[in-house]
């Protein structure tokens, strides 16, 4: 699960909150609003009716039908009055159940179809009971409901618009802790040791940067142990060196001496190298011609290979060919693989050597003898079916792949071992 993951179920969650909260206010409410809404305007009604009986115990029913006129004049809402004689005055209205009801001496609101009626019931007259009608209708009884629930829904909206806002700073703020850990173990794991995690958020981040910390120093103390020691180991070598170099020196032919002369100096030219790598760190690949430099070092195996009665096939490619390796790293690789050739075959076994540009940059080298070929094409470290180390054909498989390419084992059209080193463009 990833941190965006993370902040984005975090948000979700706290929306659906609110949301869940926003809906159960929404919906009491709005069933409040237009309760209070049809109350009010049910009990001005009705105030608006009594205000009428006064009339209906001392005037006459013209009077009163005219007073219903100006009074149904000023307000949305109708007003009739029947009479015990079955007239009917002010607004034309059916003698509904609720009505007679109300003849009865009994005052109620009743429903009706689009709206409600508020009916009076008007006693003490000779003639017999009065009663007095006021329909409200759906539209004025409810009238701005709609308005203020719009106004309550923009609240709302607001509201929610705020959560998710707050929700969002707070995830950011939870996982920026998260992020900053993941970049610190990303960093370590491309070998920047000098990668930190500051801490910060709750208690349990701050105990696992201080962890990741001291982790990334041990680290970066083992390694320069590491590299310390075998610096140490490199340079002890240039004491058996001299020595051979001495005795060299005093070999009488100069042809052989100079033969010599020329291995300890590769030796030698290594055992710096390796010095240099492991003090300097892991400066990342560096870049050489491939066509210069096996060329170069066909020469020298070339002399070696006629003594054993070997011949050399293949072809190198005109250069440049540039790859992402340093010429030091190529020519290690390339005599790791000649080699091979040489310690795991019999003197006269051929082999051949093809250098091709890659086709998206870099370079193919391929190495193929006829001899017995490979009991296992897995390359496995410190592990070797030839009885060596198991370490040189590791070398040549970590030069390809930091360059960006890969080592490949397989037979050759021969039956002996074929060996395919790609490698990238710097």
């Amino acid at each position: 699960m990833t941190l965006t993951t993370i902040r984005r179920q975090l948000t979700f969650l706290v929306v659906a909150i609110i949301l869940l909260i926003l809906i159960a206010f929404f919906l009491p409410l709005v069933a409040t609003v237009r309760s209070i809404s049809a109350d009010d305007r049910i009990t001005q009604a009705a105030v608006e009716a009594e205000s009428i009986v006064p009339l209906l115990m001392r005037e006459d029913p013209e009077t009163v039908a005219l007073s219903l006129q100006s009074l149904a004049a000023g307000d949305s809402d109708t007003f009739s009055v029947f009479l015990p004689s079955g007239r009917v005055l002010g607004d034309p209205a059916a003698r509904t159940d609720a009505v007679r009801l109300a003849e009865r001496g009994h005052s109620l609101v009743a429903e009706v179809p689009g709206g409600r009626e508020v009916l009076l019931s008007v006693v003490g007259r000779q003639d017999g009971p009065i009663v007095v009608r006021a329909f409200v209708s759906d539209a004025v009884m409810y009238e701005g409901v709609t308005e203020a629930l719009a106004t309550l829904a923009l609240l709302g909206l607001l509201l929610l618009l705020i959560g998710v806002l707050v929700t969002f700073l707070l995830a950011t703020r939870l996982t920026r802790p998260l992020r900053e850990l993941a970049d610190v173990s990303r960093r370590l794991g491309r070998g920047d040791l000098a990668a930190r995690a500051r801490g910060g958020g709750a208690a349990e981040l701050v105990e696992v940067a201080a962890a990741l910390n001291y982790l990334a120093r041990r680290i970066s103390e083992l390694v320069k142990g590491e590299r310390e020691r075998i610096a140490d180991l490199s340079h002890r070598l240039r004491t058996p060196l001299t020595a051979l170099r001495l005795e060299a020196d005093m070999l009488g032919d100069p042809a052989e001496r100079a033969k010599v002369n020329r291995t300890i100096d590769q030796v030698e030219s290594t055992v710096t190298d390796a010095i240099k790598t492991v003090r300097g760190g892991d400066s990342g690949p560096g870049a050489c011609d491939a066509a210069t430099v096996i060329a170069e070092r066909m020469e020298f195996w070339t002399v070696l290979a006629t003594e054993q009665g070997r011949s050399i096939g293949g072809d190198i490619s005109n250069g440049p060919l540039l790859v992402a390796a340093s010429s030091a790293e190529l020519s290690d690789a390339f005599d790791v693989l000649i080699s091979n050739i040489f310690s795991h075959t019999p003197d006269g076994t051929d082999f051949s050597v093809t250098l091709t540009p890659r086709p998206n940059g870099g370079a193919v080298l391929e190495v193929a003898d006829d001899g017995p070929g490979f009991a296992d094409t897995r390359v496995r470290r410190g592990r070797s079916g030839g009885g060596s180390s198991g370490l040189g054909l590791d070398i040549v498989r970590r030069v390809t792949e930091v360059s960006g390419g890969r080592l490949i084992l397989d037979a050759a059209p021969s039956g002996g071992a074929l060996v395919r080193a790609e490698l990238g463009p710097p």
